[in-house]
């Protein structure tokens, strides 16, 4: 199998996994589900992704890049960093909300308990959020605001583990949101005046 064809058959797997996941819901999806919709043996799609934890963070990996131009114009807007920490934090968490599948997987997948699988920090979601945030941390550095101890890694790393609270936490309303991020980014990413 060439590297073409390898790739061609993971985006036809992870197109029939949308499609189940789309019309059956995350949860009720299994494997057999999506070999079948795909047209191939379980054997073959696991060939493909070793398990589902595997398949859905490439599913979640192509929604977040089909939302990443938007995010990065948004947090673009933004010259003081607080202030993109909170509401440019509140767009992205209010984005992947609204992808309705991105939503299912985060409110559902691993049996109810959604916050084991979004918070073990998935590499290529972590690039992706990385380079969304680049251009507000270069900033936020050039001014001297973001606590040098801490790699752009590790704050991608606390902007995922908040935002995943955020959106787990469904009581909290756009102002309980902003609060949260206020209080755990803000707190933890930037300096605090002497």
């Amino acid at each position: 199998m060439t590297l073409a064809d390898h790739a061609n058959e993971r985006d036809k797997i992870v197109d029939a996994a949308i499609r189940c996941f789309e019309r059956f819901g995350p949860q009720r999806t299994s494997m057999n589900d999506i070999a079948d919709e795909a047209g191939i043996s379980r054997r073959t799609l696991y060939r493909q992704f070793d398990d589902r934890p595997a398949l859905v963070a490439e599913i979640l990996d192509r929604r977040l890049s089909e939302l990443h131009a938007s995010v990065v114009a948004h947090l673009a807007t933004y010259d003081d960093i607080e202030a993109a920490l909170i509401e440019g934090s509140l767009f992205s968490v209010e984005a992947g909300e609204a992808d309705e599948l991105v939503a299912e997987i985060v409110r559902h997948e691993h049996a109810g308990t959604p916050e084991r699988f979004l918070l073990r920090v998935n590499d290529a979601i972590a690039a992706r959020v990385l380079e969304s945030w680049s251009a507000v941390l270069g900033r936020g550095r050039a001014q001297g605001r973001v606590r040098t101890e801490l790699s752009d890694t590790r704050v991608v790393e606390l902007i995922m583990t908040v935002h995943t609270v955020a959106l787990l936490r469904d009581d909290l309303g756009r102002n309980g949101r902003r609060a949260l991020f206020r209080d755990l980014l803000v707190a933890s990413v930037l300096r605090q005046p002497a």
